[in-house]
């Protein structure tokens, strides 16, 4: 049985379950209502998912390593195990995952995954912290994958903070970075045929942030973050879009499934620590947002 955790501010309430170290709400109180997808069995059971020690898909579900051949889903296991608490205050909470004998299964290395979500005003930070506890270097890649709810799908769209040139598409899972889809843009309106094929997979993005902006009510979710990848997902007309900073990505449609060179992989020495950490916060549009008119 998992258990639930709950952080809050004056502007937000944020609750976090054990399985997968998963924020399943995050509400605003200033707007009054949820801001995450809160899953159903449907569509996408998920809400914000920790993505590790793979982001995205292997070529046939499988990679190779040291001379083995190993299996694992997508996006990894951690997202589907229990992890433990090990700090839960007012404002801030953090989970603790370390290698088993099922993992060790999926995954030949020795780790601890550190996840800690902390709320200032109307934003969350979520930090990740890897730990190679093995006597060798270990391979890994992580990532978020937070889902914000949509309502109705049309009445958003995606800004970047600078413009961006270009994206790519997945091919049954796969990166084809063959093709690339120009973009030459700041903004993308959502449809419902944007993600008729999967995610849109970017990469050597220059945008430190990214905002999904609801037109209607002139209200904007704010995703800070510094990764080498990033995914926009939807699934047709379902409710949702998620942004996600990614260290890592899905294989390449040509990938050898040779693990150490897998593209976006981090490297790690016995004992060292990797961390990185993104936000989510709520803001205004220029025109009802008078520290944004300054600017």
């Amino acid at each position: 049985m998992s258990d639930w955790y709950q952080i809050e501010s004056n502007s937000l309430i944020v609750q976090v379950t054990s399985l997968g170290a998963e924020m399943k709400r995050l509400f605003s109180r200033d707007w009054h209502r949820e801001l995450l997808w809160l899953g159903d069995e449907r569509n996408w059971k998920r809400s914000a998912p920790v993505l590790f020690p793979i982001v995205g898909k292997l070529k046939d579900d499988e990679y190779h390593l040291q001379g083995k051949t190993f299996k694992m889903a997508q996006h990894g296991f951690a997202r589907d195990c229990e992890f433990k608490c090990t700090e839960c205050g007012a404002s801030e909470v953090e989970f603790l995952l370390v290698a088993t004998q099922e993992t060790f299964n999926q995954y030949p290395f020795c780790f601890e995954l550190r996840v800690r979500y902390k709320v200032e005003g109307s934003k969350v930070i979520i930090s990740y912290f890897v730990k190679n506890d093995d006597r060798q270097d270990i391979y890994f890649s992580i990532g978020a994958h937070p889902a914000f709810e949509t309502n109705v799908l049309t009445n958003y769209e995606i800004r970047f903070e600078k413009e961006e040139k270009e994206y790519f598409r997945v091919d049954n899972g796969l990166v084809n970075w063959t093709r690339p889809f120009g973009l030459n843009a700041q903004n993308i309106q959502l449809e419902k045929g944007l993600f008729a094929d999967d995610a849109l997979v970017f990469k050597k993005v220059k945008s430190k942030f990214v905002e999904l902006i609801d037109k209607k009510r002139n209200e904007i979710i704010r995703v800070h973050f510094h990764t080498p990848f990033l995914g926009v997902w939807g699934k047709g007309d379902v409710p949702f879009v998620c942004i996600e900073p990614w260290y890592g990505v899905s294989d390449s449609i040509d990938s050898d499934k040779n693990f150490e060179t897998k593209n976006g992989l981090i490297t790690l020495g016995a004992g060292e620590i990797f961390g990185f950490s993104y936000s989510i916060e709520m803001a205004y549009l220029e025109e009802t947002d008078p520290l944004r008119k300054k600017k």
